[in-house]
């Protein structure tokens, strides 16, 4: 029993402080740290830790869109696996409390994990970008 709460305890404070480092915009410490608080995601993945989650992943699109934030490719690989394990394991977790209405019917974590990496592949620079250019400037 002692276990079982020290790992309850340590999922949590996993995210918590990812929370907090996303909010410093310390995104690739963060994301890795919220990401760890949802494993194992078939038991942790729910409404309330999706919403969470979900802010973090949002305010790092943000910064890679307005270039403010690149990713290592590994950080980039080590989401992209997380947003497909959360499509697959969220497909029944909605993400509105209260009764469903039914224009709520994509209000699942399945379906916004899909738009996350929509979203974040569109706004990543490939690695192609990443490099500086070789041509001379025309200055």
């Amino acid at each position: 029993e002692m276990c079982i709460r020290d790992r309850w305890y340590q999922r949590r404070v996993h995210g918590v402080i990812g929370t907090l480092y996303c909010s410093k915009n310390n995104y690739e410490f963060g994301i890795q740290r919220v990401m760890k608080s949802l494993e194992p995601y078939n038991k942790k993945l729910g409404t309330d830790t999706w919403y969470y989650a979900k802010r973090c992943f949002l305010n790092l699109i943000e910064m890679v869109a307005k270039q403010m934030c690149v990713l290592q490719d590994q950080v980039m690989n080590e989401i992209l696996t997380f947003l497909d394990a959360a499509d697959q394991y969220g497909k029944n977790i909605t993400t509105v409390l209260g009764p469903i209405e039914t224009s709520a019917e994509n209000k699942t974590v399945s379906n916004e994990a899909r738009l996350l990496k929509s979203c974040l592949l569109y706004t990543s620079p490939s690695p192609r970008d990443r490099q500086k250019s070789r041509m001379p400037s025309s200055a």
